[in-house]
């Protein structure tokens, strides 16, 4: 029983390293947004470009969906008028790609 209660409590705690992890991807990712002045084509929360929102893109899409918009846009969607970032560095990349993943539908 006891060993039980220990696999319980170290599985518990493995786990939030990984959100610690997301939150400051997230948040490196915002800074990248920031950068990459996507608010210039987007907005999130009503700030930036108000005809291409991106609030709830997390819940519509996927990672591997954001990503691929993100690196080739025309690959997506063959009359996108967005612009790809293929140079993004892969850290700036994957960052940018969870703080647009967290962006979740609001119930």
């Amino acid at each position: 029983m006891r060993s039980i209660a220990i696999v319980a409590v170290v599985g518990l705690l493995s786990s939030f390293p990984a959100l610690a992890q997301d939150d400051s991807g997230a948040a490196k990712g915002q800074e990248v947004y920031a950068a990459q002045k996507c608010a210039m084509c987007h907005s999130i929360e009503g700030k930036g470009n108000k005809n291409n929102p991106l609030d709830g893109v997390g819940s519509k899409l996927s990672s591997d969906q954001i990503r691929k918009w993100i690196v080739s846009p025309k690959e997506m969607k063959a009359d996108s008028k967005m612009k790809a970032y293929p140079s993004l560095t892969a850290g700036d990349l994957e960052a940018l790609v969870a703080y647009l993943s967290s962006l979740k539908k609001k119930e």
